[in-house]
């Protein structure tokens, strides 16, 4: 295990590619956030998504036809694979995990599909859940994208990037159960809503999207017990004057809850924003992602770099983040990394 003068950087991505045989990879950094070596690495196919908690990693195969569920265990500085489940969704791209009742949620970008599997001693040990979100009408495509647990757990948020819909599910157990009193919330036609992220002290929602390039502001609160969402404000990620394409694609919050961070793929930027006391955003930089293709963002631990996946540029860069206005500085690091998708520092 990393002691008080080391740090850890997990990253996956769509490998293996290039030569290079490696798709998931532990790394050992310095405090000041400079590669020392690889402490573990690992080859699947197309881990493109990982989850962790404890001594616990998660992580997915993601394949067109085809989906599959890791779980690996900590034991000193490696991982060990103990587990793999198939199931039977196409392109499954995300998972995230309630600790409370031990299940890993799915989600499964080319059906729609959508999985609750019961965990335990580091084995999958049962399917909850495994359906489809059905679209209105036949022959609508159904693409489920990602899955954020509410901060108390009772129930899980899930968007469809198709349907442009946020999917509300009561955890029964583990279970999913669709919400009796508000089974989805409707957003604007054709903005592809792909990742959400809670505030992590106030009551509100923050949802980027993957076709219009905006972030959502929600208010999120409880109506005798009900889940009420109401929109404050939607506001670009791109720079102003931007007129090629472009994809937003992830987000990140400060621990203290004061400044977001949101990326975009073709633009390849990242935007800074001010999160005011009512929830809503000023941007204040857009910044070079320095590279290209930005698919995955993560702030470090106490916020002093934010670690950027740029996909097509096979690499993984850390730019400085300011303590004071949160804005984005230096490289102070880089790492060649084949398509990485996910980083995450342990």
């Amino acid at each position: 295990m990393k002691d008080n003068k080391t740090r850890e950087l997990l990253i996956s991505g769509y490998g293996p590619g290039n030569g290079q045989e490696t798709s998931i990879a532990l790394y050992e950094m310095t405090n000041q956030l400079e590669f020392n070596k690889v402490l573990w690495e690992d080859t699947v196919t197309a881990p493109s998504f990982l989850c962790t908690y404890h001594d616990i990693c998660f992580g997915i195969t993601e394949e067109w036809g085809s989906g599959a569920v890791l779980c690996y265990q900590r034991q000193d500085e490696k991982y060990i694979l103990r587990d793999v489940l198939n199931l039977e969704g196409g392109a499954l791209c995300h998972i995230s995990y309630q600790p409370a009742n031990q299940v890993l949620y799915a989600s499964f970008y080319e059906t729609g599909h959508v999985a609750a599997v019961k965990v335990d001693n580091y084995h999958f040990t049962k399917v909850l859940n495994f359906f489809q979100i059905q679209p209105d009408n036949a022959g609508e495509l159904t693409r489920a994208h990602c899955s954020v647990l509410e901060p108390d757990g009772s129930r899980i948020f899930i968007t469809n990037i198709a349907l442009d819909r946020i999917y509300i599910y009561d955890s029964v157990d583990g279970t999913l159960k669709p919400n009796t009193s508000c089974q989805y919330v409707q957003l604007d036609k054709g903005i592809g809503p792909r990742h959400m992220k809670f505030h992590p002290l106030l009551n509100y929602l923050y949802l980027i999207t993957e076709y219009s390039n905006e972030i959502y502001t929600f208010l999120y609160e409880k109506d005798n017990g009900n889940p009420r969402f109401t929109m404050l404000q939607k506001i670009s990620t791109l720079p102003f004057g931007f007129t090629g394409e472009s994809s937003g694609s992830g987000l990140d919050i400060s621990k203290d809850g004061r400044f977001l961070y949101a990326a975009n793929r073709g633009a390849d930027t990242i935007a800074v924003y001010d999160i005011n006391t009512d929830g809503t955003l000023n941007k204040i930089q857009d910044a070079d992602c320095c590279g290209k293709c930005p698919r995955h963002i993560a702030l470090t631990k106490d916020d002093t770099g934010l670690i950027i996946a740029n996909q097509e540029s096979n690499e993984v860069v850390i730019l400085g983040v300011d303590e004071y206005n949160g804005m984005l500085s230096d490289i102070m690091a880089r790492k060649s990394f084949y398509a990485p998708a996910y980083i995450e520092e342990l």
